[in-house]
């Protein structure tokens, strides 16, 4: 995996389901005329390394990254 951080479950994911994920993600931004992504965009935090939300990485109790 050359590409993204292995503690998003984005990036974990098959080919097939991440592209499905894409298109039901694009087809939300276009219906609603992309406010929800300025939303998503402007309200959450995403991980440097991927830009996935934070949100959708694995984390130990103290809150650092499983490595």
């Amino acid at each position: 995996m050359s590409q993204g951080c292995r503690d998003c479950g984005t990036c974990t994911k098959p080919g097939l389901a991440r592209l499905a994920q894409n298109w039901a993600v694009g087809a939300l931004h276009l219906c609603t005329a992309g406010i929800s992504w300025l939303i998503k965009r402007g309200t959450r935090r995403h991980c440097p390394q991927c830009r996935h939300q934070l949100a959708g990485h694995q984390r130990r109790r103290d809150g650092a990254f499983i490595d």
